[in-house]
């Protein structure tokens, strides 16, 4: 398990995702996670314990990579954590010209079942409002057998939505026998070349942020 930490710590350091990383490592985003967090717990507990000796290495609160993932928890949980970078930041609080720490920071979850996904419609997203200095979030009640995905990002002056960073989709497991080869047919159908494109999927145009529904 030291091996393991040490691995992630030093591809961590260079700048490497969680994603990246577990793929690095022949293991997963969440095995990843785990082991990150719990030595950056540690790390947290030696120090409140003990003050790091004058010119120690000690392990950084952050690392500069801007990133967000979502895992499934179960049909109905999914789990979010994300990092953003100084740059990152200081990039966002010039297009806003306001500080980072005072914007109000969202989580946005889209729910992209059917739908090949690329930044304008989904059938329906939640927005969760964050408090300051969180990292991570627990969401509830979402839908079995479900293709989401999550961005995070900040509320403009102006009163839009600016997503800052977006994770690559997951789908919740099914929960019922009965949800087992839906669409089916339809992916038999394209696969077989009797439709030209997939019925299960939209095509549309993106923009580069939301504007707040009036």
């Amino acid at each position: 398990m030291e091996q393991l930490i040490e691995e992630i710590l030093k591809l961590r350091k260079q700048g490497l995702s969680f994603r990246k990383i577990a793929q690095a490592l022949n293991t997963t985003v969440g095995k990843v996670h785990y082991r990150y967090k719990k030595h950056e717990e540690l790390q947290h507990q030696k120090g409140q314990a003990k003050p790091a000796a004058k010119g120690e290495w000690q392990l950084p609160g952050s690392y500069p990579v801007t990133e967000i993932t979502l895992l499934p928890q179960g049909p109905t949980t999914l789990y979010a954590f994300w990092d953003t970078s100084e740059q990152t930041r200081g990039l966002v609080s010039y297009q806003t010209d306001k500080d980072w720490e005072q914007l109000e920071k969202r989580l946005r979850l889209y729910d992209v079942t059917s739908l090949l996904f690329d930044g304008r419609r989904a059938n329906r997203y939640v927005d969760i409002h964050l408090p300051e200095m969180t990292n991570n979030w627990l969401i509830e009640h979402v839908e079995p057998n479900c293709t989401y995905l999550i961005d995070l990002g900040v509320i403009t002056p102006s009163g839009a939505f600016l997503p800052v960073v977006r994770s690559t989709p997951i789908e919740t497991p099914r929960q019922r026998n009965d949800q087992y080869n839906f669409r089916k047919e339809d992916v038999l159908d394209w696969q077989y070349g009797l439709s030209e494109e997939p019925k299960w999927l939209e095509h549309f145009s993106t923009y580069s942020y939301y504007e707040k529904t009036k």
